[in-house]
């Protein structure tokens, strides 16, 4: 079984596929949503099936549903040590500008490249 788990949020699909295939070249077992209403369900129902992710890569807003900032308190309610990105083509946001201080483990300016989320994958993951 795979301890690096990670749950991807975002609402496109292109996004997903590639960070899906980056991430799995890395030893991740990746989960996806395209919504944060199915994020939810997925982390719910992972975390009660002894599942735990490392970590969440959440997009800040997806039309029409939850984004990361509506995420990031029902997953730390159902697990307080998940390490969350908040993730973001717009960097003025709050959020993106100061995560710590949203809750956030650190974020993530769209577009990046492979390195970028590495980096800051790997500083996250070693708060």
């Amino acid at each position: 079984m795979n301890d690096k788990k990670i749950l991807l949020m975002d609402d496109e699909a292109p996004i997903i596929d590639i960070l899906s295939v980056f991430l799995g070249r890395l030893d991740f077992e990746v989960y996806s949503a395209g919504n944060g209403t199915e994020a939810l369900r997925i982390f719910k129902e992972e975390y009660e099936k002894g599942n735990k992710f490392s970590l969440s890569i959440l997009d800040v807003s997806v039309p029409g549903d939850l984004g990361a900032k509506e995420l990031i308190g029902p997953l730390k309610e159902i697990d307080p040590d998940i390490k969350v990105i908040i993730s973001s083509g717009d960097s003025v946001q709050g959020a993106m500008e100061n995560p710590l201080e949203f809750g956030f483990s650190g974020a993530l300016k769209k577009p990046f490249r492979s390195a970028d989320l590495k980096k800051v994958i790997d500083r996250v993951l070693n708060q």
